[in-house]
Formats: structure tokens, C-alpha cells, sequence
């Protein structure tokens, strides 16, 4: 049961951090830029801006943090030595 719960934990921590579509169609920012999330920022950056590098370095930056946490979560969940 520890695994799929880890498994379940780690997918959506990812998609919530990953979520844009909802947030760019209903929204696109909000009033003043106060709903941005971090792939809105970078797909603004990329996309708008056409800053294309910029925006790869933040979605490289991204990454980095989703495996950082994604490890940690299953450092954090990981079953006990001789526990099967």
C-alpha cells in the first residue's frame, strides 16, 4: 500500500505544480498577473516574449526542483530495511 500511495503522492505534487491550461483558459493571469503559476510564467517568457532560451533555462530549473522533490517524497516514503 506504501507504494502506491507514494506513487500517488509524487503524480500529484508534479501535476499540481505542472497545471496551466486550466489556469491559462479561465484566467490568463488574472487581474494584474496574480495567478501566474510557473509553467504560465515560462510559457509566457517563451512564447510572448519570445525569450526561447530563458524560457528552456526555467523549464530546465523546473525540472530540477520536480526530481529534487520527487526524490525526496520517496526518501520520504520508502519502506523500512527487511519489511516486505
Amino acid at each position: 500500500m506504501r507504494r502506491t500511495l507514494a506513487l500517488a503522492l509524487i503524480l500529484s505534487v508534479a501535476g499540481s505544480i505542472l497545471a496551466f491550461d486550466q489556469f491559462y483558459i479561465i484566467l490568463r493571469g488574472g487581474p494584474r498577473n496574480q495567478t501566474l503559476t510557473a509553467v504560465y510564467w515560462i510559457f509566457n517568457q517563451s512564447f510572448v516574449s519570445f525569450k526561447l532560451g530563458y524560457g528552456a533555462a526555467l523549464s530546465m530549473v523546473l525540472l530540477v526542483i520536480l526530481v529534487a522533490l520527487s526524490l525526496i517524497q520517496l526518501r520520504l516514503l520508502r519502506q523500512p530495511e527487511g519489511v516486505d
